[in-house]
């Protein structure tokens, strides 16, 4: 059982989201795929069991029971019983030890998972929060002190030694650059306006969506019908402040969406938080699956490597000391 002594500023149940977009409803899952993915590995888990997202400021959490953990995403400062925690390495934690994650100076969102994968409501096939509907993960909300949490049981295993390789941290802030696709609605001009400058990003940015403080001229058509959206979609508003959409947004919408952003960037688009500086650059359609071919390969011999770990625990169990 995990206890929750003091909330954060929005911890969330999330895992790989759901695919009930046909019916209206959000994907969801983790803001940061890679981080989840990552963490999970570090633990033992699947790539889409369920963890916590903390966002800019983190819980403090008691742990009833003896487990692994680990931390991936933004470079939190956390302590265990008042020792340092670190971020990419998996942790064995005992019953009775306090986790304390502080802040982020850079980044917004980091994934804390546990061996075995939280329990929590189902909906559509996750586990993850939807907040504004309020289902899936702990009550469809985000966590308060007192609540109390569970995970799902696995064998317990030995920490492997390894720590994730920086390149595989998710890219954080203050200065980004997304790399974007053009859609059939984006013109000369707009690809101009929109590529050509640096965007700020507002105090309006959460789950749905992170607003830019810059304007950009926006074409107006009343007659223009609601068109589906996807995570990463580049909103332009009436006002031209561009919306970049992120896992909790709707699945459809009446604004021109002129760009999205390239599926390898998304992880980085949902570590943006408020006064981050956001560059826009175009890509073809193969130089997007050509980092995305990358990145993938990358990940996958992460989780294949710490799968190897796992799994050679199952088969010999009583080797329980790790190569040195």
């Amino acid at each position: 059982m995990l206890e929750v002594l003091r909330p954060g500023l929005q911890t969330t149940v999330q895992d790989a989201g759901r695919r009930a977009r046909a019916l209206g409803v959000p994907g969801g899952g983790a803001a940061d795929p890679l981080a989840l993915r990552l963490a999970n590995a570090l633990v033992g888990n699947s790539p889409g069991a369920a963890a916590l997202e903390v966002t800019l400021a983190g819980p403090t959490l008691r742990f009833g029971a003896g487990t692994l953990v680990a931390l991936c995403g933004a470079p939190f400062t956390a302590a265990l019983d008042g020792q340092p925690f670190p971020v990419g390495r998996t942790v064995a934690v005992e019953a009775g030890q306090t986790l304390a994650l502080g802040g982020t100076a850079r980044g917004a969102r980091a994934v804390l998972a546990l061996r075995g994968g939280l329990s929590g409501q189902e909906a559509f096939g996750s586990r993850g929060t939807d907040l504004r509907s309020g289902f899936g993960g702990h009550g469809g909300r985000a966590l308060r002190a007192g609540d109390r949490l569970a995970w799902l049981p696995l064998p317990p295993a030995t920490p492997p030694r390894a720590f994730l390789s920086p390149d595989l941290h998710t890219p954080t802030g203050p200065h980004v650059t997304l790399r974007v696709l053009a859609t059939p609605e984006a013109t000369p001009g707009l690809l101009d306006a929109l590529t050509g400058q640096t965007f700020r990003v507002s105090g309006q940015a959460d789950r749905m969506g992170v607003r830019l403080t810059e304007a950009v001229p926006a074409p107006h058509d009343p007659a223009r019908v609601s068109l589906p959206n996807v995570p990463g979609a580049v909103q332009l508003p009436p006002d031209g402040r561009p919306i970049l959409l992120l896992p909790d947004a709707g699945t459809h919408g009446g604004y021109p969406t002129p760009l999205v952003v390239a599926a390898a960037d998304l992880p980085v688009l949902g570590q943006l938080r408020p006064g981050d500086r956001v560059s826009l650059r175009e890509v073809t359609r193969a130089e997007a699956h050509a980092a995305l071919r990358q990145q993938e390969h990358e990940v996958r011999q992460a989780e294949t490597a710490l799968a190897w770990w796992y799994a050679g625990q199952r088969e010999a169990p009583h080797k329980s000391r790790p190569p040195r």
